[in-house]
C-alpha cells in the first residue's frame, strides 16, 4: 500500500477551510489516543478519490506521524461530484475492521449477448477482517447467470479470513431476459469498475 494522504490538524470553522480549498475530516479508532479533527487539499483529495471510495486504505500522515486508515465515510456536496467531509478509521494491520465495500460485476457483457439483463438491487457489502486482509472491491462473476436467476450476499465469494456482516438472504442483483431495445441497468452510484486505473 503506497498511498500516503497528508493532513494538518483543524483548528479553523470548517465553513472558512472549505472557502480555502480543503476537505475537513476526522480521524478516529484504536490507531489514535484522541479523535482528531483535520483537514485535506482538496486536490489531494479528489486525486484520491477517483481511484478509491469508502473501504479503501491509506496511510495518513500528520505531524509526522503516518497512521494506517481505511476511509469510513465520504459526504458529497448538493451536486454528488465534490467530497465535504471525509472519516478515517485509524487501526494495525492486525486488528478487526468492520467496513463497507462495493461490488465489481464482471461478465456483463457475455449477458448483453444473450440479451439479458443485470438488475443490480444492491452494489455493496459490510464486511470484517483484518485490515491487512480487507479488499478494497469484490468482484462477482455474472457471465454464467440465467434469465430469472439472482445472487444474494449469500452467494457472494468472500477473501479468506473475511466474514460477512450484511444479511446473507438480501439479494444482490437478479437478471431477466432484455426488453426490445432495453439497455443494462447501470449501478446505482459510482463503483470501483468506473474509476480510472492507479
Amino acid at each position: 500500500m503506497s498511498n500516503v494522504i497528508v493532513a494538518e490538524e483543524r483548528k479553523e470553522k470548517t465553513s472558512k477551510i472549505r472557502r480555502d480549498g480543503y476537505v475537513p475530516g476526522n480521524i478516529y479508532g484504536p490507531g489514535v489516543e484522541r479523535n482528531l479533527n483535520v483537514q485535506f487539499e482538496g486536490r489531494v483529495i479528489n486525486r484520491f478519490l477517483k481511484n478509491h471510495s469508502t473501504g479503501s486504505k491509506t496511510k495518513v500522515k500528520i505531524n509526522d506521524r503516518e497512521l494506517l486508515c481505511v476511509v469510513k465515510q465520504v459526504q458529497y456536496g448538493i451536486t454528488g461530484n465534490n467530497p465535504i467531509h471525509i472519516d478515517f478509521y485509524a487501526s494495525s494491520e492486525d486488528s478487526p475492521v468492520k467496513v463497507t465495500v462495493p461490488f465489481r460485476f464482471i461478465g456483463r457483457e457475455k449477458l448483453a449477448g444473450n440479451r439479458l439483463v443485470l438488475n443490480i438491487i444492491e452494489d455493496e457489502a459490510e464486511i470484517q477482517g483484518l485490515l491487512k486482509d480487507l479488499p478494497e472491491v469484490i468482484e462477482i462473476d455474472v457471465s454464467e447467470m440465467q434469465d430469472g436467476s439472482e445472487i444474494t450476499m449469500g452467494d457472494v465469494v468472500l477473501p479468506e479470513g473475511i466474514r460477512l456482516l450484511s444479511r446473507e438472504d438480501a439479494v444482490v442483483a437478479k437478471v431477466v431476459s432484455a426488453e426490445p431495445g432495453a439497455e443494462a441497468e447501470d449501478e446505482p452510484g459510482v463503483t470501483a469498475e468506473d474509476r480510472e486505473p492507479a
